[in-house]
């Protein structure tokens, strides 16, 4: 039994019990925080199959320290006043021990776990099941926080549930896994396409008679996934259990369109003439990329980026390259630059076990991922925020240059 119980163990298993779907469901998003991409454990080797059931990982820096784990979406376990949420916020702190699993300090991590409630709206602690005590159950009743027992390194029960409570402001780190987890991970790997009128042409297809994938196929462009996923990344279109409905933001572009061309079917005949032009957006229609434009500043990636490239331009560093982009965007928020611009297969050479950033790392072009510096970097370009486009060329991403087309500090 020896090392069989060990802290990683269990909180993978706690982690498959509670998210156990994490890779299809478009719901729930957890990352672990960066101390166990550490290679041994107390002198344990980490196996790598036990890394891959712990990745992704980011940074999880709360005020009353840094969790084992950090989730978004309700978990599959029971759960007390479940529907006073919808996506709530659980943190898992999880004891075990290298060589006797009836040893693992649940009371402290009973403790742990309570600080944190502050900041989140679900919290738990995950241990052997041997090292449980009735005593330590009452604790984490009387405190609000769940227990699961861990029976195997691939088996876990839920001891005692946990009660949903209401919180105040998010931190800037759970900021950025629910925004993560808000976007269903669509923005790991590739932006789905790069031009604007491509998000935007799909809450105009929703809006339309018709069937919307044939629509949209139809007068925008033939990869309606792409476009969807676009459309749900940027807030135009919420995705919800019942069905695709427009949000606020994409209720807007309807009247916008029907405002310009009279009939959302007009606008669709506009936007068909615009199908394999390279023009850039703001040349080819104006009005339509300082919509587009409206819509992405209120994408938090636009906004980091943005924030960035402003820093970096009042110092003078104009054109900057990716690597001094991601640098500023750390400074500024680095749990949502972590999400927004690094694979996330290539996290543990990123980020070190303390939480900091690995930098000659940033010289590595297959850290980032594809979707930033190619097809977003394209979109912002064409809705005049940038001067130039991206590069799907690995060999020219750390050359490529990135620049505000007008800024404020200068």
């Amino acid at each position: 039994m020896a090392a069989t119980l060990t802290e990683p163990t269990v909180l993978a298993a706690a982690k498959d019990t509670l998210y156990p779907d994490l890779d299809t469901s478009t719901d729930h998003y957890a990352v672990t925080e960066t101390q166990f991409t550490k290679p041994t454990w107390g002198g344990w080797e980490i196996p790598e199959d036990l890394r891959r059931r712990l990745a992704p990982y980011n940074t999880i820096r709360l005020t009353d320290g840094e969790p084992d784990l950090l989730g978004v979406g309700m978990p599959a376990l029971e759960v007390l006043n479940a529907d006073a949420a919808t996506t709530p916020v659980t943190i898992i702190e999880a004891k075990g021990h290298n060589s006797d699993p009836g040893a693992a300090d649940v009371r402290q991590g009973i403790n742990q776990a309570h600080g944190h409630l502050s900041e989140v709206n679900i919290g738990y602690v995950a241990a052997p099941i041997q090292s449980i005590s009735d005593q330590a159950r009452a604790l984490a009743r009387d405190l609000n926080i769940g227990v699961i027992g861990v029976e195997s390194p691939h088996d876990a029960t839920l001891v005692e549930p946990a009660r949903v409570t209401g919180i105040g402001d998010f931190s800037t780190t759970i900021d950025a896994i629910r925004f993560q987890a808000t976007t269903h991970r669509l923005t790991e790997g590739s932006f789905p396409v790069n031009h604007p009128k491509n998000y935007l042409g799909y809450a105009l297809a929703l809006a339309a008679d018709g069937d919307t994938p044939d629509v949209y196929s139809e007068h925008v462009i033939n990869s309606v996934s792409g476009g969807r996923r676009g459309a749900i990344l940027l807030g135009l279109v919420d995705n919800r259990p019942a069905g695709e409905t427009l949000t606020h933001l994409g209720a807007e572009v309807v009247r916008f369109a029907r405002n310009q061309h009279g009939s959302v079917a007009a606008a669709l005949e506009e936007f068909a003439s615009w199908k394999g032009r390279s023009t850039p957006f703001t040349d080819l229609a104006p009005r339509w990329a300082q919509l587009a434009r409206s819509v992405a500043i209120q994408y938090d990636p636009t906004r980091l980026i943005i924030e960035a490239l402003e820093r970096l331009h009042q110092r003078g560093i104009k054109p900057a390259t990716i690597d001094a982009v991601v640098r500023e965007a750390c400074r500024i928020n680095q749990p949502l630059t972590v999400e927004v611009f690094f694979t996330q297969a290539r996290r543990e050479d990123v980020l070190t076990a303390d939480g900091d950033i690995d930098e000659p790392m940033l010289s590595d072009p297959r850290v980032y991922k594809s979707g930033i510096h190619f097809q977003f970097k394209y979109h912002l370009r064409h809705i005049g925020l940038l001067t130039e486009g991206g590069t799907d060329d690995k060999d020219e991403v750390l050359s490529n240059e990135w620049a505000l087309n007008q800024t404020v500090g200068l």
